[in-house]
């Protein structure tokens, strides 16, 4: 879990670079040293920003999650998936298998209100992969009645088809978020 939290906000750091031209991400090499305050990143350190196609795809996965129809979410994924939930569970295997098990999840709740605080795409220029991060705020009511309020940060990775082939996920219970202070 640890892992997973500190890989996405490594990402999402590293991703943060406003002196390089976003438009051609094919040339754009981040500029971040190899190893910085005595850390050398495991994964990468090479970031630049991507176009907002992929964040549009994980957009749209997220409706499918709010409105509980995943069955038109199956376009947008690899044959297989890794997915590593924020309770430490983690589903790996053919994709139909695990979206059949998330759609039965899902189908345990009457309501769920999204809300998206960020999204943004990058891409590794050293492993040439693009991934999309999301923040966001889940409000879950269980068919009794109960209700839930979860702070997603979600982190997915396309394969070099443009489909989802992995997912991270962190989560903290509780409150909405407050308003950054202005």
């Amino acid at each position: 879990m640890k892992q997973i939290l500190v890989f996405a906000i490594t990402l999402a750091v590293m991703s943060c670079n406003d002196k390089k031209d976003v438009g051609n991400t094919a040339e754009a090499k981040a500029s971040v040293p190899a190893n910085m305050y005595g850390f050398t990143p495991a994964y990468s350190a090479s970031f630049v920003m991507d176009s907002s196609a992929n964040s549009e795809t994980i957009l749209s996965l997220w409706n499918d999650w709010k409105t509980g129809d995943l069955s038109k979410a199956r376009g947008h994924f690899a044959d297989s998936i890794s997915m590593f939930m924020a309770d430490g569970s983690m589903m790996v295997g053919p994709t139909d298998t695990i979206l059949k098990g998330m759609q039965a999840y899902r189908n345990t709740f009457k309501n769920m209100e999204v809300v998206v605080d960020a999204i943004f795409a990058v891409k590794s220029t050293d492993k040439n992969e693009n991934w999309v991060t999301a923040w966001g705020t889940e409000i879950q009511t269980s068919m009794e009645g109960k209700t839930d309020t979860l702070s997603l940060q979600e982190t997915w990775r396309f394969n070099k088809a443009g489909k989802v082939d992995m997912m991270m996920q962190a989560m903290r219970k509780g409150m909405i978020p407050p308003p950054p202070v202005k």
